[in-house]
């Protein structure tokens, strides 16, 4: 090495290897496997995972606690899940609770697209706490953090000032293809396979793409439900079948003799601009009482006069086709409101109840 240079310089924030399954699948995950396998507490954190509410991109994982060995995105996807399925299994003032909380902040800001300062040093805030949970967690547990991935936390925020953000960093983008890769060089000697590495990458690329294409297919398939014997697709509704007719007619000029046709809906594609990345997004809402045979009932956030930022339950989507041609678009939500229940372990993380129906 140059005299002069900086080590740290050479090296960037690997996020898949140094936090999802570095610190996280290697190091806070594995302990705390073990500790809910050694209180007998393992099957009862099963089955609230399993009862964890689906989500477009989350891989589901019903019974990670039986899982000795996967990829990344599976770890992280674990992480993502596990704060609320914890929380009330374990002791009160739990170390555990703790780090995986301030683990969930620090992935989020770690895998930001575009950094700014104030990211930055909110970064810092929580590496900072980061910091003290793995304290908690040594002095309670006698959990060993020191390793090389712990250490390299400290200086991701010189690596984004420097390189970018950490998916300029990522290995992950390598991982898919590598697998395809491996499969194609057991099936030769071992021998003058170079060439055909150099086939098999652009190849391993494709399916990737392809696989991407289907799985996006099959997500945004829609169709339209059969709600029940009271009210199905295309059902057509006159006045006395619409309980606040005051509330749907209002500002239409619509008379209630006039019929309304109701169309029944399971899913909403809302395009927006990402405040993560000013660039064009979409999310996919669902509302199906039957979505790959199991209830998806999506959790929103939705404006009111009262709260710009209103928590919610989608429970029915409809679409007026209103007498004049004009069309509306009516939503069923159940609202979240503020609880007095506490969980044994209080941290940051804010905590709402559904309004009883």
């Amino acid at each position: 090495m140059a005299r002069g240079a900086v080590a740290y310089d050479a090296v960037g924030y690997d996020l898949l290897h140094y936090f999802d399954s570095g610190k996280w699948g290697k190091h806070v995950w594995p302990c705390l496997k073990e500790y809910l396998q050694t209180e007998k507490l393992a099957s009862k954190f099963n089955d609230n995972m399993s009862q964890f509410p689906r989500w477009r991109g989350l891989k589901h994982t019903p019974s990670p606690t039986t899982i000795d060995y996967s990829d990344g995105q599976t770890f992280i996807d674990i992480l993502k899940s596990s704060l609320p399925c914890l929380v009330q299994l374990l002791p009160r003032n739990s170390p555990f609770v703790r780090i995986v909380r301030v683990m969930d902040k620090l992935r989020i800001m770690l895998g930001l697209p575009v950094t700014t300062r104030t990211r930055l040093d909110h970064l810092d805030q929580l590496v900072r706490e980061y910091e003290g949970a793995s304290g908690g967690l040594y002095r309670e547990f006698d959990k060993d953090f020191n390793f090389l991935k712990q250490h390299f936390l400290t200086h991701a925020r010189r690596a984004f000032i420097s390189k970018g953000t950490s998916r300029n960093m990522n290995t992950r983008v390598g991982e898919g293809f590598q697998q395809e890769v491996s499969k194609m060089y057991d099936k030769t000697n071992g021998k003058k396979c170079g060439a055909s590495d150099e086939n098999e990458e652009p190849m391993a690329r494709i399916k990737m793409a392809v696989d991407e294409w289907l799985k996006n297919q099959t997500d945004s398939d829609m169709t339209l439900p059969n709600i029940g014997p009271s009210l199905s697709t295309g059902l057509r509704l006159k006045s006395a079948a619409i309980r606040s007719s005051a509330t749907l007619t209002h500002g239409f000029g619509i008379r209630l003799e006039q019929e309304i046709e109701i169309e029944a809906c399971k899913v909403i594609y809302i395009d927006y601009q990402s405040t993560v990345d000013w660039r064009s997004a979409r999310d996919i809402l669902r509302c199906n009482p039957k979505f790959h045979d199991a209830p998806r009932f999506d959790s929103v956030m939705y404006d009111t006069d009262n709260d710009p930022l209103a928590m919610g339950q989608l429970q029915f989507m409809f679409r007026a086709h209103l007498p004049s041609g004009a069309k509306l678009d009516l939503a069923t939500i159940r609202p979240f409101r503020k609880t007095s229940w506490q969980p044994k372990t209080q941290t940051d993380c804010p905590i709402q109840e559904q309004v009883p129906v």
